[in-house]
């Protein structure tokens, strides 16, 4: 099978001849700026000063194809390669400002929202000042376009359409961006008529950019990823009633009209404990569930594969990366990898990555050991 091949395979839950991996296909399977340059180093590969950035506040990279290639990588974004992340407007003090009127500031590692352009907004009228319509740039969709053909023609890759790299967020999380958490949390109880509005002009503005994108890519893709964080540590942030009344049938109009441009599989991004709707997530159309943190509570592998397994794709929660993947030894990393695809690549619906990011704290010979604990285990 070649790498196109694999993952469709996996993801009509059939088994594959071995479980497809994952490094790059979105800007929340991938690995973030420090580990990548220290992981080069290491491989003894030629240093890349700058490398592309596909999401400035996550830190993420979209990593060259010597390593993709080197650990049998089966996916590859559809992006527009003239447009890295660090191309942008800073401010003197590193921060900036996106299409939405957010400033991010650095923090540590990564960027936080410092400024909030909703977050004095108290009534639908408020909103309705806004000007919600999309610009859409037709030479970035020409420049994606183009490089979707060539790797649909050239390689054998799973091809993915990652609408995280366009914003804005998913309608919840977008809300949240906009209105900052605590006050839109609170819209919810107190001030619902404005909660619903936000979240409708954000749909609709997503919807926008999904017609764009997708005019010209949808028959060339195989995975179109959207992401909308509903969960944290402990539960959903709103009640699974909640998520049912407000956020689900959004999340359902924009997954419906996404298959009016394209036959590929609905990828989902959403941390946290979500356990409690994931039947909601599968009724609303979606195939494929990221990025399984397996830390949060009731995302235990065994129950997730054995209770929705036949439904869903499991794409991640290869190893923990809050846990495990920065303080195991290379050992335990190689028996964790081992008992994660002994648990879930059974009848397919499983593509390997961790359960986010890698992050700056995993040291190179872990993340190595990782991905060749893949290679060597995951055949069928």
């Amino acid at each position: 099978m070649n790498s196109r091949e694999r993952v469709v395979a996996a993801l009509n839950h059939q088994e594959p001849d071995k479980v497809p991996i994952d490094l790059n296909g979105t800007t929340c399977t991938t690995i973030t700026r420090n580990a990548y340059v220290k992981l080069r180093e290491y491989l003894g590969l030629e240093e890349e000063p700058a490398p592309f950035i596909s999401d400035l506040a996550l830190g993420a990279v979209i990593p060259k194809d010597d390593i993709l290639t080197l650990y049998g990588i089966d996916t590859r974004m559809v992006y527009d390669r003239n447009m890295n992340a660090l191309d942008i407007q800073f401010e003197s003090d590193g921060s900036f400002y996106d299409e939405l009127g957010v400033r991010w500031r650095p923090a540590s590692y990564y960027y936080d929202a410092v400024e909030r352009p909703l977050t004095e907004a108290e009534s639908v009228a408020d909103l309705e000042k806004i000007d919600w319509n999309v610009a859409i740039d037709r030479d970035e969709l020409q420049s994606i376009c183009n490089y979707a053909k060539d790797l649909f023609y050239n390689t054998s890759y799973c091809l993915i359409a990652d609408f995280n790299l366009f914003g804005p967020f998913g309608p919840f999380e977008g809300g949240c961006v906009l209105r900052g958490y605590d006050k839109f949390l609170m819209d919810f109880y107190a001030n619902t008529d404005f909660a619903e509005s936000l979240l409708n002009n954000l749909t609709d503005m997503f919807i926008q950019k999904i017609d764009a994108y997708l005019e010209d890519v949808g028959d060339l893709i195989q995975v179109v990823a959207f992401g909308d964080d509903v969960g944290m540590q402990s539960s959903t942030y709103v009640s699974p009633e909640m998520y049912r009344r407000y956020i689900k049938p959004l999340h359902k109009k924009i997954f419906d009209f996404t298959k009016t441009k394209t036959d590929a599989k609905i990828f989902l991004h959403s941390c946290g404990s979500v356990y409690d709707i994931i039947p909601d997530f599968i009724e609303e159309g979606v195939d494929i569930l990221n990025p399984v943190q397996r830390s949060a509570a009731k995302m235990d592998i065994e129950v997730l594969k054995k209770e929705f397994g036949s439904d869903i794709t499991f794409w991640g929660g290869g190893i923990d990366i809050q846990q495990q993947l920065p303080f195991f030894t290379n050992d335990q990393i190689e028996e964790e990898v081992k008992r994660t695809i002994d648990i879930m690549a059974d009848g397919g619906g499983f593509v390997f990555f961790p359960t986010h990011n890698i992050q700056p704290d995993t040291s190179p010979e872990k993340i190595d050991c990782m991905f060749k604990a893949v290679m060597k285990y995951g055949g069928y």
